[in-house]
């Protein structure tokens, strides 16, 4: 087969496969769409079939109804007495219209008006009384002046009850109407055997109430009935919608238009297709049309008769069919991609064939070149032997003894001294320079070789005549001959050198083991076989268990696993099994009976040739007791830890909590193993629940966050979803080189609640007192001002004293009114941007009476050039708070200093003065309410204690921030820093 022609087999093999795929998928594709399609026709006839049954089931109903009624009636004593008095008059011979009938007529009605009643609110349209066989009527409540004639002959139903006293019940049509009837025969007496003197009917529509029916059905509902059949039965011709294209039908009722739609189109079944299901459409949508026939007694007994009327129901598919398009065109999607990756499968598989021809014509070729090249090989390794640096040989030994070498390379000048040719033609001369004390072994070996057969080697020594002894290493191969001689292919090499190696190998290896014998620990190295004896065992075995290592080497020796505690056997030998690598920690029973804590590392040779395990066993008695020592306090820790009073919770860098413990429990409502593994966001409310991930990441990127080493209050979630307050501590630390968070976190809502009602006292008691203070001020002010007369001077000195307490008590309830209203959120602030300098050397001005009355000087300096976004007044009140305090703080004559810098987006705000500095025990709360440093120096400076509190509040709710810097006998700085509005 050429190279041509072997190009084109895939080719063909790809067009001809593919087409029968083609042809796979076209059939298994159809086979599936035709299954479908009739899932499909099953689904809609499925459809079709509950509809029928409903109608049917609704229809069935009513007839119940009318049969109900109607043998109640039949059998009510009143209405047979009366009905027994008009049998017997008109037996003799009375006439219907005589006096007596007319007042058996008017008793019947007024006895059946209760139930004719009940019938016309159920929608019934017939009840009447027949007379003797020939069904003449007596009493027509529907129409009571319609009596006397007689319709047990054109009636079947009715005939069959008058003269065989069998119940009628079904669908019928009379001279006054069609609908569902039933019948109850009436006797001549109690006794059920008398003779038949009339029949009681009650009759209802053909089906309830088409509205109640489509609410049923979920569906259009239209009633059809045969013009043709009731023309011959009623007295008035039927009305109804005539219905050009079904003949001789009327639309009695429907609910829907959609029916005159499909009977103006001529869409609608004709009525001979019986029960026919059909697919219409109508304002853009698709309906499944049911014609359900509904027989009358004369088309159930005489199949031939076209029903007397049909229920025609509609019910709105378009989405189930849209579906069933969908997923015929999903089916022929899936089918075409089917066929898409068989025929990549089939292009892959000839591209793999035609690779696979021609890698086995290029191995049949590499072939043919390995053999010439084997021939050329043998040639170059005939020439190579001659070079090696041993000797290659063969030698054959015949069944007589006797030996001959056949073939001798080179190489037995440099072992032997004699040339090849010498060996050829005398075998013995090889055997006479071997050392006599190694010729008993090698002729063992050589007969052993013999008779094994296979491969065999063999260290013995040769006299040289010129080097003197030589050691030398045979190996051969040998096979049985045909005549039953033996056959060595050998290679004999001299090993001289290797030998003094290995024996000062051995002088090391007696030097290894003085060394080992002084390791801290017991070096090992036992077989891989079944009895697993010690074949080495350091002397530091019996510093570690009191037994001598020669105890456990020999035939006789202890089993070293005699000596692990018994608890730890079975570890022992499962760290062991199956590795070649293993390592383990278990308890020896040392020969005085105590125990010791051992760990032992080994590795176990896979090597064949090596069928040896070594390790190492050393001391770790006290590591162990010091790991249960640590253990026993890690215990102790995490019980004090689950037992605090507050929350704890400890996080990782993503957020994922780890730790929580018993009060955190109680406080969130979740057990620690509902939440362990969770992200803590579920404790937060909206917004910081979604934007805690961001917290994070900001805190790993910047490594800073002002909430670390800090008491915050903040609203967290309880599992019931109940909102709450609490205060949170949150510390940093570094748990094996990866950072967590601890959370120490307090329930303050009880605080929280205190506060609110604290404030709300202050809040009340401000307002209450504010109106008389401001009175009793502006008196005191008149009064010392003269106002009223002058007023004694040992008066005086009194009412100036009560002036001030009382402008003190008023700036105390403003200030406690500002707090009320910053805290309610109820401050008013006029953000507006406008350039700081001026704002603050207002300040100065405001504030310098402060200045001169205790005695400083305020001082300017360095103001940017910059605008901020400030309400005015609310700047100058934390500006005037900042400056009286440096001024009451500052001793006489010296400097506070007002100044501005700006601090990348922000620029600061400070105010420096040369006062005592803030006590250290005072600092954390310098900011809290009601806060003053508790001297008596300080207290003699006045204020409420609510000026920083305030001055905090304010700056916050400018997008700001707080602060001071201290020194004790240096002074103080308080500051404050803004956004600039010009950051651009």
């Amino acid at each position: 087969m050429n190279s041509r022609t072997i190009a084109r087999l895939p080719r063909w093999s790809f067009v001809l496969g593919s087409l029968l795929l083609t042809l796979l998928f076209v059939g298994l594709a159809l086979n599936d769409y035709q299954a479908r399609d009739r899932v499909w026709q099953q689904e809609i006839e499925s459809q079709g079939r509950l509809q029928a049954q409903v109608v049917q089931r609704a229809q069935y109903g009513v007839e119940r109804s009318a049969k109900l009624l109607a043998s109640t009636l039949a059998t009510d004593a009143r209405v047979l007495e009366l009905m027994r008095a008009a049998d017997r008059a008109l037996r003799a011979g009375a006439s219907l219209d005589d006096s007596a009938l007319s007042a058996v007529r008017e008793q019947l009605a007024i006895v059946l008006s209760p139930a004719w009643e009940v019938l016309q609110r159920e929608h019934g349209r017939q009840l009447q009384i027949y007379w003797g066989g020939a069904g003449i009527a007596l009493l027509r409540m529907h129409d009571p002046e319609a009596y006397g004639d007689a319709v047990a002959d054109l009636r079947p139903l009715l005939h069959a009850t008058l003269h065989h006293g069998q119940p009628g019940l079904g669908l019928d049509v009379g001279t006054h109407g069609l609908g569902n009837r039933a019948i109850e025969p009436l006797r001549a007496s109690d006794d059920p055997n008398s003779p038949i003197i009339g029949a009681l009917e009650v009759g209802f529509d053909m089906l309830p109430k088409l509205s109640l029916l489509t609410e049923q059905l979920a569906a259009g509902l239209a009633l059809i009935v045969n013009r043709a059949r009731l023309e011959t039965m009623l007295k008035q011709s039927p009305t109804g919608i005539h219905l050009p294209r079904l003949g001789d039908w009327l639309l009695d009722s429907h609910t829907g238009p959609q029916i005159l739609h499909w009977a103006e189109r001529g869409e609608l079944p004709g009525i001979e297709a019986g029960m026919a299901l059909r697919l219409l459409e109508a304002d853009g949508r698709t309906f499944l049309l049911n014609q359900i026939p509904l027989l009358d007694i004369r088309a159930e007994q005489d199949p031939a008769q076209a029903p007397l009327a049909a229920a025609l129901v509609w019910r709105d598919i378009s989405s189930l069919l849209e579906g069933h398009i969908q997923a015929e065109h999903r089916l022929l999607l899936k089918w075409a991609l089917a066929w898409l990756v068989a025929e990549a499968l089939l292009l892959t598989l000839t591209i793999v064939l035609y690779r696979r021809i021609v890698i086995q014509r290029q191995h049949r070729l590499s072939h043919q070149r390995q053999v010439r090249q084997r021939k050329r090989l043998l040639k170059r390794a005939q020439k190579i032997a001659q070079l090696l640096p041993g000797m290659v040989y063969q030698l054959r030994r015949f069944r007589d003894g006797r030996y001959q070498f056949l073939y001798v390379s080179e190489g037995v000048q440099q072992l032997y001294g004699l040339s090849p040719e010498q060996l050829i033609d005398d075998a013995g001369i090889a055997f006479a320079a071997v050392h006599p004390d190694d010729l008993p072994r090698l002729d063992a070996a050589i007969e052993r070789s013999s008779n094994n057969l296979g491969e065999g080697a063999i260290r013995y020594r040769i006299i040289h005549p010129h080097k003197g002894l030589l050691w030398v290493e045979g190996r051969a191969n040998a096979e049985r001959l045909a005549d039953g001689s033996t056959l060595w292919h050998g290679f004999i090499t001299d090993v001289s050198e290797l030998m003094q190696a290995t024996h000062a190998l051995q002088e090391s290896e007696s030097r290894f083991r003085d060394m080992v014998s002084n390791l801290p620990g017991v070096v090992y190295r036992y077989r891989n076989d079944s009895q697993r004896g010690m074949s080495y065992l350091s002397d530091g075995i019996q510093r570690l268990t009191g037994y001598p290592a020669s105890d456990f080497t020999g035939t006789r020796a202890r089993p070293y696993a005699s000596l692990i505690h018994p608890e730890d056997r079975a570890a022992f030998h499962r760290v062991r099994e199956g590795k070649a690598l293993f390592e383990g920690t278990y308890r020896l029973v040392k020969a005085d009976g105590s125990i010791v804590w051992v760990r032992e590392k080994g590795h176990r040779m896979s090597d064949p040739q090596q069928p040896w395990t070594d390790g190492f066993i050393w001391d770790v008695t006290q590591r162990v007791l010091a790991e249960q020592q640590a253990h026993e306090r890690e215990c102790y820790l995490r019980l004090l830890f689950a037992n605090v009073i507050d929350a704890i919770i400890i996080i990782d860098q993503r957020g994922i909590i780890e730790t929580f413990n018993h009060a955190a429990e109680h406080i969130f409502g979740y057990r620690s193993e509902e939440i362990i593994g969770r992200n803590l966001s579920i404790l937060m409310p909206e917004p910081h629940r979604s934007a805690h991930d961001s917290y994070l990441h900001d805190y790993a990127v910047r490594r800073e966050s002002r909430a670390l080493e800090q008491n915050r209050e903040l609203t967290a979630v309880r599992r019931n979803g109940e909102h709450f307050t609490i205060e949170l501590r949150v510390s940093q630390v570094s748990h094996h080189g990866e950072i967590r968070f601890i959370g120490l976190i307090r329930d303050i809502t009880e605080r929280k609640r205190a506060e609110q009602m604290k404030r709300e006292f202050v809040s009340i008691v401000s307002h209450e007192l504010r109106t008389p203070l401001t009175s009793i001020a502006g008196s005191l002010g008149l009064v010392t001002g003269g106002a009223v007369g002058e007023v004694p001077a040992n008066m005086r000195q009194m009412l100036t004293i009560a002036h001030q307490n009382s402008l003190r008590l008023g700036r105390l309830i403003d200030d406690l009114l500002d707090m009320d209203k910053l805290i309610a959120g109820k401050m008013p602030m006029d953000i507006r941007t406008q350039p700081l300098a001026p704002l603050l050397e207002d300040a100065l001005r405001s504030n310098q009476g402060y200045a001169e009355q205790y005695g400083v000087r305020f001082e300017q300096g360095a103001l940017p050039a910059l605008s901020v976004a400030v309400d005015e007044n609310r700047l100058q009140q934390v500006l005037a708070n900042l400056l009286s305090n440096a001024a009451k703080f500052s001793p006489a004559g010296e400097v506070v200093t007002l100044a501005a810098e700006r601090r990348g987006e922000q620029v600061r705000v400070s105010v420096t003065d040369r006062g005592p500095g803030i006590p250290e025990a005072f600092r954390k709360r310098i900011f809290e309410k009601f806060s003053q440093a508790d001297s008596s120096d300080t207290r003699q400076k006045g204020g409420t204690g609510l000026g920083l509190a305030i001055s905090k509040e304010l700056i916050e709710r400018m997008h700001g921030r707080v602060g001071f810097d201290t020194e004790p006998g240096l002074g103080c700085c308080f500051w404050f820093e803004l956004p600039v509005a010009d950051a651009r």
